[in-house]
């Protein structure tokens, strides 16, 4: 969540004193690689690797997130070895493995992938047929407010806040991430026993009480409860709506439990107020709904991700990726009508936008003044009406080649199958610069940025 985060006074507040986390992810990243490589008894390089990563960073904006982990892998000398998959997709395929495992056949049909862990909600429309997975949808939390997302993370941190209020305790940063620790632990060991007092709780609540200690302090089950409520629950149920939207426009029949699952995977969609907001939604009231039924245990809930990975890496499935986002810019026509023009599209196949699409029309500037005051306006639509701007006023010269007031540019953008987007600008002599996205958002942050409803 805080890969490619700046902020020093912010890294610091949270924690991060001597190494920033894109520093620890390389140190992580390298020490796991050869841990592997020793247990394996390996001599020879690995040959392909795959990295799952949350399929909300693209729709929210966090391109510069998976564009850190690319340079890293650069970094270490995987950059021809690496994909980058997001996490639904890699769920998706260990559920299709698992259910041919099981019942002989293949899956044909809809799989809903659920995937809540510690940062991130991603809620991904799938399509199965015959070994092959295509992704149709996709939504979701990252960011939300002050908290780090919407997620275990944030509920965690959440209810040990709650509960030292209560106690009017007031620990320093390094003790309250100690307590946040063994919270978590508690809550993972102590599933079931947490499960059956929630269940009584919300059945009446004057069965609240003790669940466990985090050193002297008590946790309930009203601090879950409240918690999940006010902090969890409005936006799992806003993305589980749009979601419904989604799975009405591919006319999706999600009462058809034949041809239609919803996979619930991740740490904390063990969480058992997470899987009961999931259920109700559906109009589930029985744990004999085959809509919810998975076909791996519970174990599998939180490795399902990286078992899907791996069958990703050994070629066992076909992933067809589509473009998450549509990407253009926003210009005048000769009438002087403002016009959106669009150069990559949501929902086509991603090859076709591996070569950078370009405007057909040629940008100019009046003047040599004109550059550092002319607008260009790119866009990025996620659909269902939001939409985020990004306008380069001021800015031109870092992103064009050769600015000066005789030169002609068009605009074009591209994005490989590790859905990482690029800005490319080419000139009339036919020289381009090419900008990563996350690398011209970063630059613009603060400045000409927005995002609204449309």
């Amino acid at each position: 969540m805080l890969l490619a985060e700046n902020n020093q006074d912010y890294l610091k507040n949270r924690g991060y004193s001597e190494h920033a986390p894109r520093a620890i992810a390389r140190i992580y990243l390298q020490q796991l690689l050869a841990r592997y490589c020793q247990e394996m008894g390996l001599v020879e390089d690995i040959t392909h690797l795959v990295l799952t990563v949350p399929e909300i960073w693209v729709r929210e904006g966090q391109h510069a997130a998976r564009e850190t982990l690319q340079q890293i892998c650069d970094e270490l000398g995987l950059s021809h070895k690496v994909r980058l998959v997001s996490e639904p997709v890699a769920a998706a395929v260990y559920f299709a493995h698992c259910y041919q495992q099981k019942e002989q056949r293949t899956y044909q049909g809809h799989l809903l992938i659920c995937d809540y862990g510690g940062g991130t909600l991603d809620l991904s429309l799938c399509h199965v047929q015959d070994r092959a997975v295509t992704i149709l949808e996709g939504t979701g939390r990252g960011e939300v407010g002050q908290t780090l997302g919407a997620a275990g993370v944030a509920f965690d941190e959440a209810v040990l806040q709650k509960v030292q209020q209560r106690y009017s305790n007031e620990h320093s940063p390094r003790h309250f991430y100690r307590a946040l620790k063994e919270f978590e632990e508690q809550k993972i060991a102590q599933t079931e026993k947490i499960s059956k007092a929630l269940e009584r709780y919300y059945r009446n609540a004057a069965t609240n009480k003790k669940i466990f200690e985090v050193g002297d302090m008590s946790i309930e089950a009203a601090d879950l409860a409240s918690v999940f409520d006010t902090l969890i629950k409005p936006e799992l149920d806003k993305a589980l709506q749009e979601m419904q939207s989604y799975l009405e426009q591919h006319q999706v029949n999600y009462q058809e439990s034949e041809q239609f699952h919803v996979v619930l995977v991740g740490g904390f969609s063990n969480f058992y107020l997470t899987r009961q907001t999931v259920r109700h939604f559906f109009a589930s009231r029985t744990e004999a709904d085959q809509r919810f039924h998975s076909y791996f245990d519970l174990t599998d809930t939180a490795l399902a991700i990286a078992k899907g990975a791996a069958l990703i890496a050994n070629e066992s499935f076909k992933v067809t990726l589509t473009c998450p986002i549509s990407v253009g810019i926003k210009a005048r026509n000769r009438y002087l009508e403002e016009v959106d023009l669009l150069l990559l599209e949501k929902g086509k196949e991603l090859a076709i936008y591996e070569k950078p699409h370009y405007t057909a029309m040629w940008l100019k500037v009046m003047s040599e003044a004109a550059l550092d005051t002319t607008a260009l306006t790119l866009f990025l639509d996620v659909a269902n009406g939001r939409r985020r701007y990004i306008d380069l006023r001021g800015h031109l010269r870092d992103f064009i080649p050769n600015p000066h007031a005789d030169n002609q540019w068009r605009i074009g953008f591209a994005v490989n199958d590790n859905l990482l987007f690029t800005l490319h600008v080419t000139d009339q002599s036919g020289e381009t610069k090419i900008t990563p996205l996350g690398n011209l958002e970063e630059k613009m942050s603060g400045l000409h940025y927005s995002e609204m409803d449309l």
